[in-house]
């Protein structure tokens, strides 16, 4: 997946590559820059030039948001599709098969799972926003492919939920 990083006020690219729980991560076009996060639930280990650090994710899996405990070291990485949304902030630009937060609020309940299959218009999971409960419906038919969130979590505007692997036809 290519991504971009926001690193001490400069922009690179990256590309993730996942092999079971590691994320290889190459800054620009330079290999010998490769950092590595070893994923624990919420927790991960970041390697960066033969460091070591401990650090956090907050967010869901499309936004990573890693910083460490003590020091500086701080940086976004954010998907390439969420930054074009970010530079064309106005415009109605969205993926189809990606069910996303149309406002913050809180993920009551998630009633499908991965590998179940959905139909147009159907109910996925319950948030909580404003004091009401509101159901979040698919735009397609499809596969659950994964879900980015968990009960209980707080999701801001815009946050990727489920996403959705549309029935092949043919």
């Amino acid at each position: 997946m290519l991504f971009y990083i926001r690193y001490h006020d400069k922009e690179y690219r990256v590309r993730v590559e996942s092999k079971n729980q590691q994320i290889a991560i190459t800054f620009g076009n330079e290999p010998e820059q490769i950092a590595d996060l070893s994923f624990y639930g919420n927790d991960c280990i970041f390697i960066d030039k033969e460091k070591v650090f401990n650090a956090n994710i907050v967010g869901n899996k499309t936004d990573y948001v890693v910083s460490r405990a003590q020091g500086n070291l701080s940086f976004l990485v954010e998907s390439e599709y969420r930054r074009i949304v970010g530079i064309l902030r106005g415009t109605d630009l969205e993926q189809e098969n990606i069910v996303y937060a149309k406002m913050p609020g809180k993920i009551v309940k998630i009633t499908k799972k991965v590998g179940e299959r959905v139909e147009k218009g159907e109910s996925v999971m319950v948030m909580e926003a404003m004091k009401m409960e509101n159901e979040l419906r698919t735009s397609m038919s499809g596969t659950v492919l994964s879900v980015m969130v968990t009960e209980g979590q707080a999701v801001e505007t815009g946050s990727s939920l489920m996403e959705i692997k549309p029935i092949e036809i043919g």
